[in-house]
């Protein structure tokens, strides 16, 4: 590669050669410092920045990200790990509901100038607090936002905790309290579901949730139960599966052998379309005899038939709000970071009286297929 002087016009014709820190300072009339400040949201005044940020794009400069850490203690790199209970089986592997947050988070990241690795571990692995130390004190990121799903012990997270690293956690309730969360709003998005089937005259309930200890299964049955306890304290049946497919069609299975309810509200939308194919082939009628509900509103909802009427736990918005509180973090370790999301109803053709925008759900939308 040939390094040409950046006050050379040959940088004007031949664009493919490797500028370096020294020649945008040239241009820029600033130090080399100044110009590793201005591009690395240092402290330097609006007007250096513009004017090096100009000439670096001028010459066509491509900051070093090696020596980028050695120069100002960042690596522009932050973390997403999401931990499971089994790597081989668990629905990290079987949906792609983490992508969606993967990509909030990537959307966040991009227009910081950040890169941001991933990682799926088990809740379970003996080396997991190794891991994180290494992660910690490693100098590879900056900050590290985790996706826990089942209530576990938490020994890794003193090690964060006594280093000061920025962390984000999505579903504090993994850990109890925390400084540093996003909570997407189980209970209050179940307790919706709840009070849709209690307007339509429901009186036999079942759910069919996933894992008993993943976060997600505790608090939308936490939220599903408190509001049918209002006016059936006793009409509800609950089967446990592990969000999948298969999952919804044998909890449905299980339930119809102890008589068929009259409304099934799904942990989440695969096990709702597992329970919609077992009904009709039953001959059962959805939602003429049976009212199906499910929950994440992904894109499974209108590929059965009827399309599934969910809940909507804004999976974009929440990595947006991941990346955006680490982010926060990693400029000024003084910030607390905490944000707490209401989902919404997405309402169609699954459940009887189906009711639209404006007749008293007001965080429902109706979609007419």
């Amino acid at each position: 590669m040939t390094y040409i002087k950046a006050s050379s016009p040959l940088y004007q014709e031949n664009p493919q050669v490797m500028a370096t820190l020294k020649d945008v300072a040239e241009l820029a009339g600033v130090s080399t410092a100044t110009v590793s400040l201005a591009l690395n949201d240092g402290p330097v005044n609006a007007e250096t920045r513009i004017r090096v940020i100009e000439e670096a794009r001028h010459i066509n400069y491509v900051p070093n990200a090696i020596g980028r850490p050695l120069i100002t203690g960042r690596t522009r790199t932050i973390q997403l790990l999401t931990l499971t209970s089994d790597l081989h089986t668990d629905t990290v592997r079987k949906t792609s509901l983490f992508y969606y947050i993967l990509e909030g988070v990537l959307s966040v990241a991009s227009e910081r100038n950040y890169s941001v690795r991933f990682d799926v571990k088990s809740h379970e692995d003996p080396g997991l607090t190794e891991y994180i130390e290494r992660l910690v004190g490693g100098g590879a990121v900056d900050g590290i936002a985790i996706i826990p799903q089942f209530h576990r012990t938490n020994d890794f997270m003193q090690v964060i905790i006594r280093d000061g690293f920025p962390y984000m956690l999505l579903q504090s309730e993994c850990f109890g309290p925390d400084k540093h969360f996003v909570d997407m709003g189980n209970y209050a998005g179940a307790f919706m579901v709840a009070e849709l089937f209690a307007t339509a005259g429901a009186k036999e309930l079942a759910f069919i949730n996933g894992p008993k200890m993943h976060v997600d299964s505790i608090e939308r049955e936490r939220g599903f139960s408190d509001r049918i306890a209002i006016a059936n304290p006793d009409s509800l049946r609950v089967w446990y599966g592990d969000f999948t497919i298969q999952g919804g069609y044998t909890g449905m299975s299980e339930l119809l052998r102890q008589g068929r309810p009259d409304s099934v509200f799904c942990g989440n939308d695969y096990m709702a379309a597992g329970a919609i194919r077992r009904l009709l082939e039953a001959g059962i009628r959805v939602p003429g005899d049976v009212s199906v509900v499910g929950y994440d509103d992904n894109d499974i909802c209108t590929g059965v038939f009827p399309p599934l009427t969910s809940v909507n736990n804004r999976f974009f918005e929440l990595g947006n709000a991941l990346a955006e509180g680490l982010l926060a973090q990693i400029a000024d370790q003084t910030v607390v970071w905490r944000k707490t999301f209401t989902p919404f109803l997405v309402e169609r053709q699954s459940h009887r009286q189906a009711l639209r925008a404006g007749t008293g759900h007001g965080t429902s939308q109706f979609i007419d297929l």
